[in-house]
């Protein structure tokens, strides 16, 4: 399997730079991968930044390590803070561009922390609907509903922190629905 699928983007298509002696140069198209496949074994990821790091390809690389610490969110035996942890890992290590990027480079790596996001969301979206159910369940059951709130108060404040400001780690429409489902609650 090819682990330099990509689409090449001329960044600043005909547009000149200068190198430190002043004369001008053309600069290179830019290689960039695909979005990363997602639920792959951890020796699959290895080999493809391990093959990027090998062609000087630092796109793919940070690709292919969106991908991995994507997938081991994914996990179903993790707590949500570990799953959080790899999420917020991908962002910080792997989606940001370096200083003063063309626009494509930008785009490039805007995905891949749109990628984590809808990843992040989705399985906060899990998290939360899943407690939904359970909290309604109690209730119904003829459980007290003191003791639902304070329970989701604790669930909550885990999955989301405190406070009403969206965390970087979710989208905006991700954001507002976990927002809909905890103020059923709290």
């Amino acid at each position: 399997m090819p682990t330099q699928i990509g689409t090449r983007v001329q960044a600043g298509r005909g547009s000149w730079s200068n190198r430190t002696e002043g004369a001008p140069m053309l600069q290179q198209p830019h290689i960039f991968p695909s979005m990363p496949e997602i639920g792959q074994s951890e020796s699959y990821y290895a080999k493809i930044a391990r093959q990027a790091d090998a062609d000087g390809n630092m796109y793919a690389h940070e690709a292919a390590k969106v991908g991995q610490y994507i997938t081991l969110a994914l996990d179903t035996h993790l707590e949500w803070p570990a799953k959080l942890r790899y999420f917020q890992h991908a962002l910080k290590r792997h989606c940001v561009p370096p200083p003063v990027p063309d626009e494509s480079v930008w785009v490039f790596y805007r995905d891949l922390a749109d990628l984590v996001r809808r990843y992040a969301g989705y399985e906060a979206l899990r998290l939360a609907s899943s407690e939904d159910d359970m909290y309604a369940t109690r209730l119904a059951l003829g459980g007290d509903r003191d003791a639902v709130e304070a329970d989701a108060e604790t669930f909550f404040g885990q999955l989301l922190g405190t406070g009403d400001k969206r965390p970087d780690w979710v989208s905006e429409d991700d954001w507002a629905q976990l927002k809909l489902i905890r103020e059923q609650w709290i």
